[in-house]
């Protein structure tokens, strides 16, 4: 896979792996690599697949990256953490039933060639800024309100709905 920053890009070492819920980038490849790497003002604790705490991870993350394969593209941000040496990015569960990967699991050459990855994973297409409503947060007891984006209107935002 090719990870851009800016104008340049890096060859990289994906991991597929459904063993994981966020996707990881090796604090060796940001070293490196020189990526741009933020502070949490929080850590956060991210666990591996047999949910033991990974020491060294969830202190900082990269802001959106593009990752690319081939001709297909998608917009990433990555917790640091420390991984196998051989591994650069672990692409999580999410991502891979997002980008439902054809030939993965039979050979060495990886497709991403869906309807829905066609369609939307395009270079032009992932550069787009996009907002989705998900009823499912509504009615999550586990979520909150961090605030809202509104435009400059006489109607209350919150009653308007989507």
């Amino acid at each position: 896979m090719v990870l851009h920053q800016g104008n340049i890009r890096y060859r990289i070492r994906a991991l597929l792996d459904t063993g994981y819920s966020i996707a990881l980038i090796n604090e060796q490849t940001i070293g490196r690599l020189s990526l741009e790497r933020k502070k949490h003002q929080h850590a956060r604790s991210i666990e591996n697949f047999t949910w033991e705490i990974v020491i060294g991870a969830g202190q900082y993350y990269t802001k959106p990256m593009l990752l690319q394969h081939r001709r297909h593209y998608s917009m990433e941000k990555f917790e640091v953490s420390p991984l196998d040496p051989g591994i650069d990015i672990f692409l999580p569960f999410e991502w891979i039933t997002a980008h439902p990967p054809q030939g993965a699991w039979t050979n060495n050459e990886i497709r991403f060639n869906s309807a829905q990855c066609l369609e939307n994973c395009t270079k032009h297409e992932v550069g787009q800024f996009s907002l989705t409503w998900d009823e499912t947060v509504a009615t999550d007891p586990a979520a909150r309100l961090i605030g809202y984006v509104s435009a400059a209107s006489d109607e209350d935002p919150i009653e308007a709905g989507p």
